[in-house]
Formats: structure tokens, C-alpha cells, sequence
């Protein structure tokens, strides 16, 4: 794998409920990229393309029925599903992914030769540990080509960041991956946001980055509540942790759940952009839009703080693995 060293995903009896970690990107581009404005379809698509590529033995068209499915890293991060004859299986149709893939951050649709740009990757749990296989197909990808011309790119660097603390993991210059992975758990999160939490803030403004897409009741809905915002990461945040971190979320939130609908959105500033990308597994165009501007929030916000700083990384919707469902929270 271009030479690449094990890198250490150090373990204590820290990190327990939700982990992740956060991996920094810079590329630059060799040929010319032709990019969509939103880039995470195209990002994602050609990450699980050369991820099947790389790790598939069978060479069958479809993964069902193959004997190596219950142990394959690809449908394990691609086509994430409750482990096979699991008391959960029938429980949980839909199962997150173990990652959340951030496109480059702007519209910006060609890059020229030498051109760099960044995209960010969460990893939550033990997908921490396939961080190697996550870099060597994105080296893969920049080979191969991307987007309507297949422009090609290389990785110049990687960086993993926690808490502003960035480590660099990876260079171009010296082709080789070390250093131990500095990883999130979500207990950091009530200690580190404990003094701002003792403050007891009234007022959070959320600003979505990139458009949410929240579903009740089968149906997308552009108009919410606090409690559907919140219920829906809530439910986001247990299945990580239960399916990717062999965790249950440690924390009764039957209360917190009943405090949310006591949180009022006091003013709304919210549209629906609409983007269409094209599946090349399903052959069609969808289209995928969601909501995105900012809303502000006033009541006691202070229980809610930490979990909304990490749906930060968590982000919160449908389609997060392609980075959908980002947002930034101002205090």
C-alpha cells in the first residue's frame, strides 16, 4: 500500500460511548478537475467505486449471497447493514455508516493543475482502525480520476485533529502513514463544554452548511421542531454508538428528549436548495434536496450544548455519509 505503516489507534478506558476521529485532507489536483457545486455525491461515489475495486475477491456484481459479506470492509463501510442473524437485524432496517465524508468546502467548479484543495473524514469506532484503507483508496480515486473528465489529483497530506490539536499523519513527500490516532469520545465533549454549559446560554444559533434533510413519517419536511431536530440526531447518535462502538449511550435521555419540546425557535432564517446527483448504482438522476440557513434557539439550552457540538462532526439527517447534514452552532 504505497509503502504505508500501520498507523495506532490508541485505546483507553477513556474512550467509551461515541468515538470518532477527524482526518484533514490536501490534495492537489495534476490535471484538470471538472467538479460539481456540491461535491460530496461525486466524492462518495468514487470512494465506494475503488473501495470495491481494492478489497473485493469475489468480483460479483452483487454483494448479497456472497460468503465473504458478514467480513467484508466493504460492506461494512459502503453498505452498512445489522450483522446477519443479530436479534438487531430485524429491528433496525437502516444502520448509519461509519464515516462522514466533507467535499471540499465551495462551489468552485474547476481546479486547475497544481490547484489544492481539502475535504475532511470522520471515522467513528472501530472504521477508526481502517483509517490505512480510507487514504489508500482515496489515492486510488486521485489515480483513476474524478468527476465529468476523470481529472486526476494526489493526497499531499493528512492531518488529524482533535479538540484544535492537529497531528500530521500522512505526507506525499515521504509516502508513509504514522503516528497514534487522536481520537473523540463523546464524554470529552461534557467535559470540555462544562464551563460554557455552567454559563447556561439562552440563546444558540444553528447555521446548516449544507443542506438537512429530515424525514418524518416518510416524508421530508422543511418545516421542524427543536424536539424533530433533536430526536432525530438523538436516534443518529445511539446507533453509531450501539452498531459502531459496541456501546450503548450511557445517559437517560427520556428526560432530555421531553425538555427539547419546551425549546422554542424564536426566529427562522431557512430555505430549500435543491441539487440533483446521479446514482450510478440505481442509473438515475435523484435529486436531494434539503434545508439550509440558520435558526435560533431560546430556553434552557445548557443539557443540549455538548450533544449539539458533536453533531458537529455527527452531522444530523439523511445522506450524512456523503456530508449532508452539517452544521455549525454559535453560543
Amino acid at each position: 500500500m504505497y509503502g504505508l505503516e500501520s498507523a495506532m489507534y490508541t485505546r483507553s478506558n477513556e474512550l467509551k460511548y461515541l468515538t470518532f476521529a477527524r482526518f484533514i485532507f490536501k490534495a492537489r489536483a495534476l490535471t484538470v478537475l471538472r467538479l460539481p457545486q456540491y461535491k460530496g455525491s461525486t466524492f462518495r461515489g468514487g470512494f465506494g467505486h475503488n473501495l470495491r475495486k481494492t478489497v473485493c475477491i469475489n468480483r460479483s456484481k452483487e454483494c448479497k449471497g456472497c460468503i465473504l459479506c458478514s467480513r467484508c470492509i466493504y460492506t461494512y463501510i459502503f453498505e452498512t447493514k445489522p450483522p446477519a442473524g443479530s436479534k438487531t437485524e430485524k429491528s433496525f432496517a437502516y444502520v448509519p455508516h461509519p464515516y462522514v465524508l466533507i467535499p471540499p468546502d465551495t462551489e468552485k467548479e474547476v481546479f486547475n493543475p497544481d490547484e489544492a484543495f481539502v475535504f475532511e473524514l470522520v471515522l467513528f469506532g472501530r472504521a477508526i482502525e481502517y483509517f490505512p484503507y480510507f487514504l489508500f483508496v482515496f489515492q486510488q480515486l486521485g489515480e483513476n480520476g474524478i468527476g465529468r473528465e476523470q481529472g486526476s489529483f494526489y493526497i499531499d497530506s493528512v492531518a488529524n485533529e482533535r479538540f484544535g490539536s492537529k497531528i500530521k499523519m500522512y505526507s506525499h513527500a515521504t509516502s508513509s502513514l504514522s503516528g497514534e490516532t487522536q481520537v473523540y469520545s463523546s464524554e470529552n465533549f461534557f467535559h470540555v463544554y462544562k464551563d460554557i454549559v455552567s454559563l447556561n446560554p439562552d440563546e444558540i444559533t444553528i447555521r446548516f452548511i449544507t443542506p438537512f434533510r429530515l424525514k418524518i413519517d416518510g416524508k421530508l419536511r422543511q418545516d421542524f421542531s427543536f424536539f424533530d431536530f433533536f430526536r432525530t440526531f438523538l436516534n443518529r447518535l445511539y446507533l453509531l454508538t450501539y452498531f459502531h462502538c459496541g456501546n450503548r449511550f450511557d445517559r437517560d435521555h427520556k428526560e432530555l428528549l421531553e425538555m427539547s419540546k419546551e425549546i422554542m425557535i424564536t426566529r427562522k432564517n431557512l430555505q430549500w436548495r435543491d441539487w440533483t446527483r446521479y446514482s450510478n448504482r440505481q442509473k438515475t438522476r435523484m435529486k436531494m434536496g434539503g434545508v439550509v440557513g440558520e435558526f435560533v434557539l431560546r430556553g434552557n439550552l445548557a443539557p443540549f450544548l455538548p450533544f449539539l457540538k458533536i453533531g458537529e462532526f455527527a452531522h444530523v439527517g439523511k445522506a450524512t455519509s456523503m456530508g449532508l447534514g452539517r452544521y455549525e452552532v454559535k453560543v
